[in-house]
């Protein structure tokens, strides 16, 4: 329980920044050789650079790309029981992309989808337009809006966006999103619930039960240093008159890697 309390004097006086560059390194160094291995053997898969995966995800190249493919087969089964996913013509949109984890395994799996990708980070955008074909990537700013449509998307994806977003951001990028599904389309997203209560101080945790945001910022908005923690009423309430959900599961109590509540919400016609 003292880890909260770590975290929050390490954020006061900006030390996370230089925690977070030695952190890096050993997990460089420490999956070193098994991503040596893994390239050997896979040498036609493009693979980020180093410290995109760790910004993102996990510096483990097999995991990265098993992991993202398990990742894009889960989602499309669980959009496939709302809406007719593999539908030639389907435009679908995966909001905060990063180094395309999950992105990048789509063509494959959707064939007949048009897809399209956005990131606030240039570089991120920047590797994936090289790398990764039959996807249409742009780069957005960290505050909405896009330069979308009203009503182009049938599916809209975030995964572990919100996450790193203020309240304020929150808020427009809901509405945003909301303008830019068609009616009734789906919008896939996933937050910090409960299992990540122990994360949380025990002042935070109060606030949490009380259906409040908590955020913890003092670095820059979008970074995955900068954390938000959503407990579910604050997620209803912020969809509230917009989006019907369609489908919640809680993300597992797992204390080592918890996971993060899904939600399938509907936009409202």
């Amino acid at each position: 329980m003292i880890k909260p309390y770590i975290s929050g004097f390490l954020r006061r006086f900006g030390l996370l920044a230089g925690v977070e560059k030695l952190r890096f390194l050993l997990n460089q160094a420490t999956f070193k050789n098994s991503n040596t291995k893994y390239l050997n053997k896979h040498p036609d898969i493009e693979i980020p650079p180093d410290f995109f995966l760790y910004e993102t995800y996990m510096l483990n190249y097999e995991v990265y790309y098993n992991d993202g493919l398990d990742t894009a087969r889960e989602i499309i089964s669980l959009l496939g029981k709302q809406y007719d996913i593999l539908h030639k013509g389907t435009r679908c949109l995966d909001w905060g992309c990063g180094p395309a984890r999950v992105t990048r395994h789509l063509p494959g799996l959707l064939p007949e989808a048009e897809l399209h990708a956005v990131d606030y980070n240039e570089q991120y955008i920047n590797w994936c337009k090289s790398k990764i074909k039959g996807i249409r990537f742009e780069q957005t700013n960290i505050s909405p809006p896009t330069l979308y449509p009203d009503a182009y998307f049938n599916i809209v994806m975030g995964l572990s966006v919100f996450t790193h977003l203020s309240e304020l951001s929150h808020y427009a990028w809901l509405n945003e999103l909301y303008r830019i599904i068609k009616p009734g389309g789906i919008l896939f997203i996933t937050t910090q619930g409960k299992s990540y209560e122990y994360k949380l101080s025990a002042d935070e945790r109060h606030k949490f039960n009380e259906a409040e945001l908590i955020i913890r910022d003092r670095v820059l908005e979008g970074n995955r240093l900068f954390s938000a923690f959503q407990p579910p009423h604050f997620i209803k309430s912020l969809i509230k008159n917009k989006f019907e959900v369609i489908e919640f599961i809680a993300g597992e109590k797992n204390h080592k890697s918890p996971e993060q509540d899904k939600w399938v919400l509907k936009k409202i016609e």
